[in-house]
């Protein structure tokens, strides 16, 4: 009856017999009292009393019963379907004398069409950038499709519509991914292509991923992501270009009409520099858009092996600690060239000619003596300042012991005003505040935590005491002891000398910093931590900011996502995470302005994206910080264009459809098929089953029933002499 099936009852209270037995006992009470009256009253007033009185007890009952009542009920129902139409400026295309919009009009107007609205509960939504019932509200200049639907998934988590049946040209250019929605929708999609269905094709790459620091002799990979329409069984070329010549080539075979490809190249740097590359899928005959064919990358290309000349006058544990740990990193030749009395086989002479010093990308001077050097002045100068070299010394017993030496000091970021002998006592370093993040300082991620290992590793037993600080050095950690006369004394520090650099560390040992810590069960982290960043900050010139954020391109079109990228390294090219970063856009000629934060996307790589920027041309001002330090500032320019991603590119993405409807379930048909595509919508009704449940405790208006039905009883009772 009624389409009710599965009727039941339960008590919910924990003695249902008692309370049973109770409503017996009243309802009898009730008919006891009401049975015969004193003074007699008509028949009428008794039946009402009694009444009002079963009523209440009825409420009471119910309450210390806590039924719950429960049932199904099975009905029929038209099939829902959503009707999602594309209302975007894409539609107004003109394609064989006809445009989209006047051919979808003309489908909704035949009888296939209105027998399908005859027979099913059609719901109609227009679509462009946003999602709405009237036409006339779509923001046109953007097709969202993906953020559309995820949008009517939520809409309709109550009542989901059983199939949608979706009317586009498949073009989606902004927003999430359409196939990425398909995960919040229950129902299948049939979609219908609506754009002309001609022998042009398009291919388009879409992403390129790469390493912006590589290596020579290294292998890298660059991984690309590429779509195309109405292309299929052709193979596409995917190449890494240098100029006109072939680095790597890929090939891939389009199976389908349209789709969503990826191809990784392969590529083995075989020079160190800066290089310009460009990620192209040559063009086939016939093609109708080439430009989106090209993506230009810039790499940092270094020397994979670098050639190290380690010169010391007397080897110990420091020197060959050195000459391990850089051995066993595998960038890394090195000449050790001893110039003592005792050097045995190991004996030899620092280079007396430019060439034969230029061979070198590192030179270490483990605690030299100036005077040796004398001869070679010229040539280390420069090896600093026109090889553009790298130099680190660092200052022991026979330094101090000669005193001053002025042209070497001339070199040196610190040094003595007077001989003295090295001061042998356990001390730590301290690093300088505003230079944490130097690869030389930064033997962990955070602020707190690089202070914190500066402080834990084995002390320094050997201090060089350098009380003159060369204005043009940067100091970066200092010996941590008591100040005297207000001055700390330097422990490392560097000189530039145009494009070289000269490091300089006035404290020993470094190498128990490895034994200790391996010896304690670790990894030696903290010593491969200073050398690695040591090395690598000081062989890498300095033409390749690792700090920096530059938009992707500097026009825009309007209703285009305007993304800045963001690439945070230290000096020696080891990524920084954590790094928190914002951009503000401020529009040249108003007050308008927009923010957006940079997101971290992993190995130093991070991402800001706005999404709608009206057509003008804008400032921008972006910020890099760590740990509260600043990073990095930049500024710039970018133009957004008054046409918008629908008047670049109109021509039709079957493949996001045939997608969509793969995905979904449902089935994708072009234009020509429309009868075919209402012909596939399933008409017939749905038996639909409802489970409910009443609940008949806990309830206000049931203490009111009671309450009022006792009050009405007194008054009549009173009024009729009965009390």
């Amino acid at each position: 009856m009624f389409g009710l099936r599965d009727v039941s009852i339960d008590f919910l209270t924990g003695a249902p017999v008692l309370v049973t037995l109770g409503l017996a006992g009243l309802l009898a009470l009730a008919w006891f009292l009401y049975y015969r009256t004193n003074p007699p009253l008509p028949r009428y007033l008794r039946v009402m009393l009694a009444v009002i009185r079963v009523v209440a007890i009825l409420a009471l009952m119910t309450a210390l019963l806590e039924p719950v009542i429960k049932y199904g009920r099975e009905f029929e129902r038209k099939r829902r379907v959503d009707l999602l139409i594309d209302n975007s400026a894409s539609m107004d295309r003109v394609e064989t004398g006809l445009s989209r919009r006047a051919r979808l009009d003309s489908l909704l107007s035949t009888a296939s069409f209105a027998h399908l609205k005859g027979a099913v509960d059609l719901s109609t939504w227009f679509f462009g950038q946003n999602l709405t019932p009237n036409q006339s509200d779509v923001e046109r200049d953007k097709t969202a499709l993906g953020d559309v639907l995820v949008t009517l998934g939520t809409a309709q988590l109550a009542e989901p519509a059983d199939q949608l049946l979706l009317f586009s040209d498949g073009r989606s250019n902004s927003g999430r991914e359409p196939s990425e929605a398909t995960a919040g929708l229950r129902a299948p999609v049939i979609s219908i292509n609506m754009a002309g269905d001609g022998g042009n094709y398009d291919i388009a790459l879409a992403d390129v991923e790469f390493n912006p620091v590589l290596f020579v002799g290294q292998p890298t990979e660059i991984k690309t992501r590429f779509t195309w329409q109405n292309a299929a069984g052709r193979m596409l070329k995917i190449q890494l270009l240098k100029g006109e010549r072939v680095l790597s080539e890929g090939s891939f075979n389009t199976a389908e009409e349209g789709g969503t490809g990826e191809a990784t190249l392969k590529w083995v740097p075989d020079a160190p520099g800066q290089e310009l590359l460009k990620v192209s899928i040559p063009p086939l005959q016939g093609e109708e858009i080439e430009a989106n064919n090209t993506r230009t990358i810039a790499v940092k290309v270094l020397k994979s092996k670098l050639l190290v000349l380690l010169v010391a006058d007397h080897p110990d544990h420091e020197v060959g600690f050195l000459k391990r740990f850089l051995e066993q990193s595998d960038r890394f030749d090195v000449d050790l060239k001893v110039t003592g009395p005792r050097a045995g086989n190991l004996s030899g002479r620092f280079p007396s000619q430019q060439t034969e010093l230029n061979r070198y990308d590192l030179v270490l001077l483990y605690d030299p003596d100036p005077v040796e050097f004398e001869a070679r002045q010229m040539l280390l100068k420069a090896y600093l300042s026109e090889r553009g070299g790298a130099v680190w010394v660092l200052l022991g017993e026979q330094f101090a012991n000669r005193g001053p030496v002025p042209w070497f000091n001339q070199l040196l970021p610190f040094f003595q005003s007077a001989r003295r002998q090295v001061e042998r006592f356990q001390f730590h370093g301290e690093p300088s505040e505003g230079n944490l993040f130097h690869p030389s300082v930064r033997l962990a991620d955070d602020r707190a935590a690089i202070r914190e290992v500066w402080s834990t590793v084995p002390p320094f037993q050997s201090l060089v005491r350098c009380d003159t600080v060369d204005p043009h050095a940067v100091i970066l950690a200092y010996a941590a002891e008591p100040v005297r006369a207000t001055f700390k004394s330097p422990i490392l520090g560097f000189k530039r000398f145009g494009p070289g650099k000269l490091l300089a560390s006035a404290a020993l040992p470094f190498w128990t910093w490895g034994f200790a810590d391996v010896g304690a069960g670790g990894s030696g982290l903290p010593y491969g931590s200073f050398l690695d960043g040591t090395a690598r900050w000081l062989t890498v010139r300095d033409d390749f900011d690792p700090i920096r954020i530059l938009p992707e391109k500097e026009v825009f079109t309007r209703g285009e996502p305007v993304r800045f990228n963001g690439f945070a390294y230290d000096q020696g090219f080891r990524p920084i995470t954590g790094v928190i970063g914002s951009l503000r856009l401020q529009s040249s000629v108003s007050n308008q302005s927009f923010d957006a934060d940079l997101l971290e996307l992993g190995e130093g790589r991070y991402e800001a994206s706005f999404g709608t920027v009206p057509p003008g041309q804008y400032k921008y001002l972006a910020a890099m910080s760590k740990d509260g330090q600043e990073l990095r500032r930049a500024e710039g320019q970018i133009q957004v264009e008054s046409f918008s991603l629908e008047e670049f590119d109109q021509s039709g993405f079957p493949a996001t459809l045939q997608a969509l409807s793969k995905l979904t379930g449902g089935a994708y048909f072009p234009v020509r098929e429309f009868d075919e595509a209402i012909a596939h919508i399933d008409t017939r009704p749905v038996m639909e089953t409802v489970r409910r449940e009443i609940v008949l405790w806990n309830k206000f208006w049931l203490l009111a029933l009671f309450v009022t039905c006792l009050a009405v009883e007194w008054v009549l009772r009173k009024t009729n002499q009965l009390i």
